[in-house]
């Protein structure tokens, strides 16, 4: 099958579905440089469901070896939470930054919402004071959730957490633009939060999952094009 109406289909078929339903997606991991914009990796995001109403939402970026000398980076997130009255809320998230072969970041935050507090690297404590606590990952399918719920609405708010401590992070839309996924035009509405340094394009038609992910990492900056998406059982 040609594999652009294979993606489209793949596509279609989540257009039926509710947000939170298990799958896997595949980006391009694109760096900038004086250059312009080069492919220099791959990311990988999996979505999984428990019996328990939990999810397990992953995602793993690294640079190919051939750009290890100018771009030796990785990222492995993970993060897991739950469904609560139609709002998400985590109770851990662990994130590893690998930079130049040296641990930038080794993050293990476990989040209790109903105590109202949070443990950081099993040691230092914040009170936290909102039931629905997010990180940098999961906040992706909260606003996926709320842009399915609210498409009119232009801003959205979230409780985000990471080693600083909470942080109110709002995702404010930019506009319509037309993008192109796999040789494909897509009409696309972007968001951007200042406060994590993201610029995000969704779609409607398509469920409003990441199609693609600008972001500031470090001293680079990273984009993140959405090659191919599937669901699973």
């Amino acid at each position: 099958m040609n594999r652009k109406y294979f993606f489209i289909l793949l596509l279609l078929i989540s257009f039926q579905i509710k947000a939170l339903s298990p799958y896997e997606a595949t980006y391009v991991l694109n760096a900038s440089t004086e250059l312009g914009s080069l492919k220099v990796g791959e990311a990988n995001f999996k979505l999984q469901l428990t019996e328990n109403n939990e999810f397990i939402f992953s995602s793993k970026a690294f640079t190919d070896s051939i750009w290890k000398k100018l771009y030796d980076y990785s990222r492995y997130e993970k993060s897991i939470g739950f469904n609560m009255e139609g709002k998400l809320a985590i109770n851990f998230y662990d994130l590893v930054e690998i930079e130049d072969g040296e641990i930038h970041k080794n993050n293990k935050i476990r989040v209790y919402q109903e105590e109202n507090y949070a443990i950081f690297n099993n040691g230092e404590q914040w009170e936290i004071q909102s039931k629905n606590i997010l990180d940098e990952l999961s906040v992706y399918l909260a606003l996926s959730e709320d842009l399915q719920k609210n498409p009119d609405k232009a801003e959205f708010s979230y409780q985000v957490i990471d080693e600083k401590g909470v942080q109110l992070v709002t995702f404010t839309l930019q506009g319509e633009e037309s993008i192109n996924i796999n040789n494909m035009s897509i009409k696309s509405m972007k968001f951007i939060s200042p406060e994590l340094e993201i610029a995000l394009h969704v779609s409607k038609e398509y469920n409003y999952i990441p199609l693609i992910i600008d972001r500031s990492i470090s001293k680079n900056r990273f984009r993140l094009i959405l090659k191919e998406f599937h669901l699973l059982p």
